[in-house]
């Protein structure tokens, strides 16, 4: 249902509104037989509002559905499962970042091989709309995300150099890790200076460990792999803060208890950068909120005004029918 807001949301009769509808039909009228053995008075209630003449006079009276094998794609269900693995962990790595999901990220990447691609190439807009992400691309090796770096190995540079390990181990600290490791590839071996004498170590005095390029996040499943760029533009940090300002919009309509087809005049107060932020999102803000027009006021006013602390940004908010 969450997924079908926008579908069912156009005020014309389109094909796409009335599938819809036609699929919600059929489930609940399929659910209620289904059910109608464990909770009978609510499934009866269900079938009631929804029979037409020619159908039986109780669900109860129904025979109990059979599964239609010709409608089973498992190549579809098995897609789905995988885009709704990616969506937990995608809406998971957005938290530990701390960017929240109405803020939309540049790109995603999901290494994985071509079998898995193709089972859920057709179903990436739900993925691009539930994890907030303009762009989804898919590769099959990681590397070209990560980079590779040097640890100082403790336990084999200890027993050699004993009494200038902290030292060494300082020293390497300091230094910049991905170049040690291409130096390591190329010479095999590094040198550093400690209280005027050269060391040199080589790759077994190191461990090479695997990291995510700046502004990158990622998490390895099974057989996928997400990456996700972390870079927040202005221009993604203006439509966020749109979005959140729809958010608190829709929450006064809900307080208002307004029908979903009423109209509104909106007006916003926010701090400079953030109303030239807003003003390109104009548009979207008034059909997501349905606002026959939005005024930017120093004061503004209408049958509920609303202050609100969105990231920081202090906002005032008037809605009126």
């Amino acid at each position: 249902l969450r997924r079908s807001r926008k579908r069912l949301w156009v005020e014309e009769e389109t094909t796409d509104k009335l599938s819809g509808y036609s699929t919600m039909y059929d489930i609940s009228i399929g659910l209620s037989k289904i059910l109608a053995p464990y909770i009978p008075f609510i499934t009866e209630e269900i079938y009631q509002n929804l029979k037409t003449d020619d159908m039986s006079e109780s669900v109860h009276l129904c025979d109990y559905p059979k599964p239609d094998e010709k409608r089973i794609s498992e190549k579809l269900e098995e897609g789905m499962t995988r885009i709704r693995t990616l969506v937990e962990i995608g809406r998971a790595m957005r938290s530990k970042i701390g960017i929240k999901v109405r803020y939309p990220l540049k790109n995603a990447t999901i290494v994985c091989d071509e079998k898995i691609e193709d089972s859920i190439k057709d179903l990436l807009e739900l993925l691009n709309d539930e994890i907030n992400v303009k762009k989804i691309s898919f590769a099959r090796d990681k590397k070209q995300f990560m980079v590779e770096t040097l640890k100082p190995n403790r336990s084999s540079i200890g027993p050699k150099y004993k009494e200038k390990v902290k030292k060494i181990m300082d020293e390497i600290e300091k230094q910049d890790s991905g170049k040690l490791y291409q130096q390591l590839v190329k010479t095999k071996k590094i040198t550093i200076k400690i209280d005027g004498e050269d060391i040199t170590l080589t790759k077994d005095d190191f461990e090479i460990v695997e990291q995510e390029k700046p502004d990158t996040i990622h998490t390895e499943m099974e057989d996928m792999i997400l990456f996700l760029d972390t870079t927040l533009t202005p221009e993604l940090e203006a439509e966020g803060f749109a979005r959140e300002i729809v958010r608190r919009i829709q929450s006064m309509r809900k307080e208002l208890d307004l029908d979903v087809e009423d109209k509104i005049t909106t007006e916003i107060r926010v701090e400079t950068d953030p109303k030239k932020m807003l003003e390109q999102w104009e548009d979207y803000i008034k059909g997501e909120t349905r606002s026959k027009k939005i005024v930017f006021s120093e004061k503004p006013a209408g049958k509920l005004v609303k202050k609100w602390d969105i990231d920081d940004i202090h906002a005032e908010i008037g809605i009126s029918k």
